[in-house]
């Protein structure tokens, strides 16, 4: 039996619960990893977002960050995420990442 091709792999997930679920049974998985989207083994770094519903990871639905919220909306709260994990590894339009090793504080 054959496993089926994944067009990204993740290095690194930055788990996010999402203001619109008080139960916290709804999450952004905001991903750093590579994509290789014509499955031709020639894969690009890329930081992107996933959605989880009840521990199960949503393939099907787009992320949705909502801005109403009294405190920091998940749009502020993914932005933030994404712009840490690009600062962290350097993606440059070259395509070649570094690893940023020193310590980076989010507050």
């Amino acid at each position: 039996m054959s496993r089926e091709f994944k067009v990204y792999n993740i290095e690194e997930e930055i788990i996010i619960d999402a203001n619109h679920s008080p139960d916290g049974s709804v999450k952004y998985h905001v991903c750093y990893g590579a994509v290789d989207w014509r499955k031709n083994g020639k894969r690009r770094p890329a930081v992107f977002i996933l959605m989880s519903y009840n521990g199960r990871m949503s393939y099907q639905t787009p992320a949705h960050l909502t801005f109403d919220s009294e405190e920091t909306t998940d749009f502020d709260k993914v932005y933030e995420a994404l712009t840490y994990l690009r600062m962290k590894y350097l993606v440059n339009k070259k395509y070649e990442v570094e690893v940023h090793t020193d310590a980076v504080t989010m507050k």
